[in-house]
């Protein structure tokens, strides 16, 4: 992401612009990375946000609630010292580098208080941000910042130095010209970041393309090209997406980036999007790895456990054979004398020759009653079996329509109806919380030709849909895989068939078939739908139904989202 100096020079005129003047009215230091300005601009409130995350630092704006701790941390308490009710009364780029300058102009309740400046360096893993009064630090974010081979102290009093420059040149340098002329020309963008200073590679990039030429051939031209691209660029912010994965935002659409543009009025609605879509999906991949991890554990015990069961159960099928055997020895008891190791009888069940190995210790009934207390005990453990495998299938089959639903998520607040129907499953640890719901959609709506369908998300919502549904509604399923139950709403009509059509591809392809092209998708009345005492979520039987096959769909075009 460019986010570099030519990006903050426009996103800090969009900020000086909307907050000068504003009024410091809440202060938040959500995490150790954040902070979060309440503004009073005269009209409204905006929360101004300096994050120093190393991963991806920025400032900007957010239109959405941030909760603080319990206790503030001290770097916050220091700030609602000194800038509480304190009045924004510039926000620029210092010279040109990461760092943004925040001046303010605190309360008028004591006149001899000095204005305060706030530094907000943008550097990678090197960002902070620092609070300053007449030159001297009042307090950073972080102690102590060391670059490379140079340690600035960053202690209370002390005078607050600007990070090194790296020997790189502001580009209204008149320096630079005769630095532009290179003789290896072969990687000109890198070498053109590494000598102007705030400028990203990929900026670096776009200004040559720009360009047009060899800035060599005439250095005096390309740096007029240089600031007047740097100054007077066209702004039209937009962000790159590709496969529906925000990549890159740009102050204007540059030449050389491949992928679908969204464009916005202001770039700090853009890097607010940006930012947001960013820790949307790795907050959806966090929890999605988490509970794909918990699930494998589970199933992998699930299976381990029925395997143990049919293992005893192969073992336990051989007690007719024992039976049999018990029954030969004491038909033939006349022909075996004590000592015997083995007898050769005829098996008066199938006519065959049956070998049966004695304990030559014992007297030949004691060797036919050992026959049948195996017989008997391998009756009892048969029929303990046969319950405890049908529970063990059940709970492999249960626990691998949860992981079939999670590989079927799509948002975040998909994966949270999982994790709590896991930890209703016990499969997760309860903390005792309770967290007040955010998410107050019910399953999937859509809007098919004046007909609602609603579509459930996991075996919870299922049965929650399936049996809160009218008699006469329509309810389709996936036949033979794990699929979200579809109901379409009855309305006193008939539903036509080009609404089953739509319904039964939008239940394939919220199907563990849908890669496997059709789908055999069955529909039939609500109330032909059962749900057998004591089984799990999800699990339901029904009849007298109908089956069509079709290609999963999404159709997201009828999907309502309000």
């Amino acid at each position: 992401m460019p986010q570099d100096a030519f990006t903050l020079k426009y996103l800090c005129e969009e900020l000086n612009s909307l907050f000068s003047g504003g009024k410091i009215n809440k202060i938040v230091q959500p995490d150790g990375d954040r902070i979060v300005f309440t503004v009073y601009t005269g009209k409204c409130c905006e929360k101004l946000l300096l994050d120093v995350n190393p991963a991806s630092p920025r400032i900007g704006v957010i239109d959405r609630e941030v909760d603080g701790p319990l206790t503030a941390p001290n770097f916050c308490m220091l700030l609602r010292k000194h800038l509480l009710s304190a009045t924004i009364e510039s926000i620029s780029l210092l010279g040109f580098d990461r760092i943004v300058k925040i001046d303010l102009i605190p309360t008028a309740e004591f006149f001899d208080d000095p204005k305060k400046v706030l530094y907000v360096e943008l550097m990678g893993r090197y960002s902070n941000i620092i609070l300053t009064q007449e030159g001297k630090i009042l307090g950073g974010n972080r102690g102590i910042n060391m670059l490379g081979d140079f340690v600035r102290p960053l202690i209370c009093g002390k005078p607050y130095v600007l990070p090194p420059s790296n020997s790189k040149l502001p580009p209204y340098d008149e320096n630079l010209v005769p630095l532009f002329v290179m003789d290896d020309t072969s990687d000109y963008a890198k070498k053109l970041a590494g000598l102007v200073q705030g400028l990203s590679v990929d900026t670096a990039k776009e200004i040559l393309l720009s360009y047009g030429k060899n800035p060599s051939d005439n250095p005096q031209e390309f740096f007029e090209h240089l600031n007047t691209f740097i100054y007077n660029s066209n702004v039209k912010p937009c962000v790159l997406t590709c496969d529906g994965q925000v990549k890159d935002v740009f102050v204007y659409p540059y030449h050389g980036i491949n992928g679908d543009l969204k464009v916005f009025d202001k770039l700090y609605k853009a890097e607010d999007f940006y930012h947001s879509e960013r820790e949307r999906l790795k907050s959806f991949k966090t929890l999605f790895d988490r509970l794909n991890s918990i699930i494998n554990t589970a199933l992998k015990k699930a299976k381990k456990r029925l395997n143990a069961i049919r293992l005893k159960e192969s073992e336990a099928l051989n007690l007719e054979d024992n039976r049999i055997k018990g029954e030969l020895i004491m038909a033939n008891i006349y022909r075996i004398k004590q000592g015997d190791s083995q007898i050769i009888a005829d098996n008066y069940y199938d006519g065959s020759k049956m070998t049966i190995t004695l304990n030559p210790l014992l007297p030949p009934q004691k060797n036919a009653e050992n026959f049948y207390k195996k017989y008997a005990k391998q009756k009892r453990a048969l029929q303990s079996i046969l319950p405890q495998k049908e529970q063990a299938s059940s709970e492999v089959e249960y626990i691998t329509s949860i992981s079939d639903y999670l590989a079927l998520a799509k948002d975040i607040t998909d994966l949270k109806m999982i994790r709590d129907e896991l930890k209703n499953y016990g499969l997760i640890k309860d903390d005792g919380v309770k967290k007040r719901d955010t998410d107050k959609t019910f399953c999937r709506v859509y809007d098919v030709k004046g007909f609602t369908v609603k579509v459930g998300r996991n075996n919870t919502e299922n049965d929650k849909l399936t049996f809160t549904a009218r008699g006469e509604s329509t309810w389709l399923h996936a036949k033979d895989y794990h699929s979200s139950h579809v109901i379409i709403e009855y309305d006193g009509k008939e539903v036509p068939d080009p609404v089953i059509v739509i319904a039964s591809e939008i239940c394939a392809y919220y199907s563990k078939g849908r890669e496997g092209g059709k789908v055999e998708i069955v529909y039939t009345l609500k109330k032909n739908v059962k749900k057998p005492p004591k089984s799990k979520p999800g699990f339901v039987t029904y009849a007298s139904y109908k089956s069509i096959n079709v290609n999963a769909q999404e159709h997201s075009e009828f999907l309502k989202t309000d």
